[in-house]
């Protein structure tokens, strides 16, 4: 297997695509995973709300 250079700012590519676009696609998929986890917590926190205390103003209208 040929072995490429490294680019001029020092990194070695992944795959075709340079080590910036692909650390901030993990950046993205990261954060879009906390906001996956967050938005499932406040639906189940809004939930169990509506069963503990039934009607009254919603703080989350969801």
């Amino acid at each position: 297997m040929d072995q490429r250079e490294p680019l001029s700012d020092g990194f070695d590519r992944i795959g075709p695509f340079h080590p910036y676009l692909v650390m901030a696609s993990v950046l993205v998929l990261d954060l879009l995973l906390i906001l996956l986890v967050l938005s499932a917590l406040t639906y189940a926190g809004d939930r169990i709300e509506d069963v503990i205390w039934p009607g009254g103003r919603e703080w989350v209208d969801l």
